[in-house]
């Protein structure tokens, strides 16, 4: 292979590896939490389920939680696409944060 067409190819992948990395970037999380989690939890106090100030904080946890339910709460794996669950991981730790 010669080096400008390894180069090309090595941006190529670079480029495609970026935009799966963001994809989830367009997707509307809040509405998400609105539609299918508000009803059992609050960002800042419990309500059913936990606030997410009291949910772990390690984003493994909660994509198992959101993905394949936990306790009272369902399985979202099915009803959620990868991209929609990892949105909804990183809204989940935004208001940890501010909480």
């Amino acid at each position: 292979m010669n080096k400008s067409l390894f180069t090309v190819t090595a941006v190529a992948f670079c480029l495609m590896g970026t935009q799966a990395a963001f994809a989830h970037d367009d997707i509307d999380a809040e509405k998400i939490y609105k539609k299918s989690c508000k009803m059992c939890h609050r960002i800042d106090r419990k309500k059913v389920g936990p606030a997410f100030s009291k949910m772990n904080k390690d984003p493994k946890v909660l994509e198992q939680a959101i993905t394949n339910g936990r306790g009272m709460m369902p399985a979202f794996g099915k009803k959620l696409s990868s991209e929609e669950i990892t949105a909804m991981v990183e809204f989940i730790r935004s208001k940890q944060k501010h909480a």
